[in-house]
């Protein structure tokens, strides 16, 4: 009962088990959704290993492919080595923040080639990010946590708005 607490093994977010659950395995759910992101690399900017497995696996359950880097460098440095066509980027991180990683990102010529959205992605509310958002050119906003309905609702929104075919 309540909140659960989980941890990180070999990569993956394990629960801690609660003895007085009943917990049965989950089938899986067949949705015309699961392929919503098919065809589409998502990269996740974001400092906590956790966070990037938890966006990554979230993404995953629609379809999408998923690049993870764990500092604002690492995120413009895959920016420019692999093909994206998104970026989840975390506002809080060390060195360079998220803010300053976008605007660094979308100075490259990579980016002047191929613009593309770039979602803050965070557990700050809007209002308390919506100025920074703006003066960095950050094309979107969502909170941490997330549902995976907001994800989904949020990207594709996001998406149409750049001119793009809904994924």
């Amino acid at each position: 009962m309540g909140a659960k607490s989980y941890y990180l093994e070999n990569d993956e977010i394990k629960a801690f088990e609660d003895p007085s659950e009943d917990i049965e395995p989950k089938k899986p759910i067949d949705s015309p959704y699961k392929r919503v992101f098919e065809g589409v690399n998502i990269l996740v900017v974001d400092d906590n290993p956790i966070n990037l497995i938890v966006a990554e696996k979230t993404l995953k359950r629609f379809g999408a492919t998923v690049l993870r880097a764990l500092s604002g460098e690492l995120g413009i440095e895959c920016f420019e080595n692999e093909h994206v066509d998104l970026i989840l980027m975390d506002l809080q991180m060390p060195g360079m923040d998220g803010f300053e990683s976008c605007k660094k990102l979308k100075k490259t010529k990579r980016y002047a080639e191929n613009r593309i959205p770039v979602i803050a992605y965070t557990t700050f509310t809007l209002e308390e990010v919506k100025s920074g958002i703006e003066s960095s050119g950050m094309d979107g906003y969502i909170g941490k946590p997330f549902t995976q309905a907001q994800v989904v609702s949020s990207l594709i929104s996001i998406v149409s708005k750049q001119g793009r075919k809904a994924v």
